[in-house]
């Protein structure tokens, strides 16, 4: 979901929850204002056309949310390189896989989501993850800096110019002692 379409959810939503609100209200007895407003804005200038448009407007927004609460993941992207012999497609999915696999081996990590993300020069990474509270958090995410880098070139061929780092959270779980 980009920015933009997460700006319009939550403008959605909270629309949605006032009218609801005023909704209830109605309803309930409590407030009959809203619905006087309604019964009489046919008949106010330019009241029936105002409240057209703002219908309007929100049935476009639920529709594109609804659009895209229906569209492909990003499962369906691919990295693509052009070789002499043809072209290779990596799917993003397969990359993030990469990235998890190579993160879990670095000690104290606990968790780990990576996210593949277009950067000006080409692909960036971020990953967030929940690490152990008895490690240096610094010394951490330059090593998966390093190491996930590392890795991707080494096996996929493609250069990541950005990886940036989010640590979520510090587990609190201690280890099982068996």
């Amino acid at each position: 979901m980009t920015p933009f379409d997460r700006s319009l959810l939550i403008i959605y939503t909270l629309i949605m929850t006032v009218l609801t609100s005023l909704l209830l209200f109605i309803v309930t007895g409590w407030w009959q204002q809203p619905l006087y407003f309604l019964w009489h804005s046919p008949y106010v200038p330019n009241g029936q056309i105002y409240l057209a448009i703002f219908c309007g407007v929100m049935l476009i927004i639920g529709l594109r949310l609804f659009w895209i609460s229906l569209s492909r993941r990003n499962s369906a992207k691919a990295i693509v390189h052009d070789y002499r012999l043809g072209q290779v497609r990596i799917s993003v999915l397969a990359i993030e896989n990469l990235v998890k696999k190579v993160v879990y081996q670095i000690p104290g990590v606990k968790e780990v989501k990576p996210r593949v993300v277009e950067h000006h020069k080409g692909m960036g990474l971020h990953i967030r993850a929940v690490v152990a509270p008895d490690i240096s958090i610094p010394e951490v995410s330059r090593e998966i800096q390093q190491r996930v880098q590392e890795y991707i070139a080494q096996t996929t061929g493609i250069t990541v110019n950005e990886i940036k780092v989010i640590v979520d959270n510090i587990s609190t779980t201690r280890p099982r002692v068996e």
